[in-house]
């Protein structure tokens, strides 16, 4: 099997490419990037790092992602194409692989990339290959778990989607960024999408801010509506089952959501030109320009130490005896784990806008029959790669999923969300097998039951007795 990966030499790429070289039947990876050097850089590295089932040959090149014959010629003798730069490179990189019949993979398209990518289904129908868009961390592990965690459930109402990071690393960067400068920047200043009561909806962004308890070490984070992908296809995914709301929130540490708020606040993530008395000036261009220089100060960086919570919960219910989803088994005691989850018609808020959790809540969930699964995976840097954990569970995905197109794990061709087209089980045994163990929880009838086979837990899930996932929390809407 021969990878491209496109943005090879990026903080994200250039771990599915390490990944790539690490894993058996992976007989050749080139690492293609905009900067030559830095594609070679990037291949000798991880040539260099393969552990003993790295047999491929890698090789580094230099690939400009907006031309069109040069990607068609890097792609003409390739399986997979891995593109791990930035969304804009979506679109021009599926025309090429549609056209060379090359399967696809990337790490997403912020929402409204995803829509128009997701518009090319019928061309990789045509040309018989297969395209899994949004792969990494999240969107794509998040979407996996939210089709396993509701893949039993004849009715899913709700679908909630939470990621909180964490990071203990000393840094003397002023805004030191855990992943590209210009998403980020867009997941804070550009208006969220939200499903609610069956449609699209425009929310600010970083508004409806919660305050959740996510396992350690990641601990409290505060969270708020970003732009993601997930919010584009799980409704679809979802579409004949009845769902009705679909969210994605996103927090950092506290002093750096601080710090990105007054940024955004004044207006340095706006992309249009202000004419000043010096000259004009692009706000965004300006702002990404310092965070780069100030992020290669020199200063005593420490190996990575971050964490990254990511957790997916889903609602609904299971079909009763007549088939019918309203005759469920009703269970109308309080949850067997004690989380209060309380109904969305509670509106009242604290007067800074915050909505914290509320663990001295006990009283039962609103309704009895409905089941709700809590889907986690916390993840930390890798033991021996020296790859910090937002780096591991986004970059490590994409190379998982090349493999499965590849060995026709998936063999399904158009154009896919992860949910439509990724096997929980094996995925979840790789991530297992990269350090990322996944939970699935349930509360609800479905814990007397049994769950979909898996008995309330799935097949990663520690062994009894070690610690499961408690986010008691208020959740309710709370006015930008």
């Amino acid at each position: 099997m021969r990878v491209v990966v496109v943005g090879a030499a990026g903080a994200m790429g250039r771990w599915t490419l390490r990944d790539l070289t690490e894993s058996e039947g992976v007989d050749e990876v080139v690492a293609a990037d905009l900067d030559g050097a830095r594609a070679r850089e990037a291949a000798g590295w991880a040539a260099a790092r393969s552990g003993s089932n790295g047999t491929a040959r890698v090789s580094g090149l230099a690939l400009d992602a907006g031309d069109g014959q040069a990607l068609r010629r890097v792609f003409e003798d390739a399986d997979v194409v891995c593109n791990c730069a930035v969304r804009v490179t979506n679109l021009p990189v599926m025309e090429a692989c549609a056209s060379t019949g090359t399967h696809y993979v990337d790490l997403g398209g912020l929402f409204h990339t995803t829509r128009r990518q997701l518009a090319m289904h019928d061309r990789f129908v045509a040309a018989g290959v297969t395209a899994v868009v949004g792969m990494g961390g999240s969107p794509g592990t998040t979407n996996v778990l939210a089709a396993l965690a509701g893949r039993d459930l004849d009715v899913v109402e709700e679908v909630e989607v939470r990621l909180g990071i964490a990071d203990f690393a000393p840094s003397r960067a002023p805004v030191p960024v855990p992943y590209a400068i210009q998403t980020l920047l867009d997941e804070f200043a550009v208006p969220a999408m939200a499903f609610r009561e069956g449609e699209l909806i425009e929310v600010p962004a970083m508004s409806e801010q919660e305050e959740l308890d996510f396992p350690p070490p990641v601990g409290r984070v505060r969270v708020g509506h970003t732009l993601h992908s997930e919010v584009a296809t799980l409704p679809l995914h979802f579409a004949d089952r009845g769902i009705r709301s679909v969210s994605f929130k996103v927090g950092f540490p506290a002093d750096f959501m601080d710090k990105m708020a007054l940024l955004t606040g004044l207006g340095l993530a706006d992309t249009h030109p202000v004419d000043l008395p010096g000259g004009r000036v692009v706000p965004r261009e300006l702002l990404v320009d310092r965070i780069i220089q100030t992020a290669t100060m020199p200063g005593p960086e420490a190996a990575p130490d971050d964490a990254e919570a990511i957790w997916v919960r889903v609602r609904g219910r299971r079909a009763g005896p007549s088939g019918d989803p309203a005759l469920a088994p009703r269970d109308t005691t309080a949850a067997p784990d004690g989380v209060l989850r309380n109904p969305p018609r509670d509106t009242t808020a604290p007067p800074d806008g915050v909505l914290r959790n509320s663990p001295r809540d006990t009283t039962a969930p609103p309704d009895g029959g409905m089941i709700e699964r809590l889907a986690e995976c916390v993840v930390r840097p890798h033991p021996t790669w020296q790859a910090g954990a937002g780096q591991l569970d986004t970059g490590v995905p994409p190379s998982i999923v090349a493999q499965f197109l590849g060995h026709k794990v998936i063999d399904r061709p158009g154009v896919l969300a992860p949910e439509d087209a990724v096997p929980p089980e094996p995925y979840l045994a790789e991530l297992a097998s990269r350090t990322m163990e996944v939970t699935l929880t349930t509360s609800g009838p479905a814990l007397a039951e049994g769950a979909g086979g898996f008995g309330g837990r799935s097949a990663a899930q520690p062994p009894e007795g070690s610690r499961r996932p408690e986010f008691a929390r208020r959740h309710s809407q709370i006015e930008a």
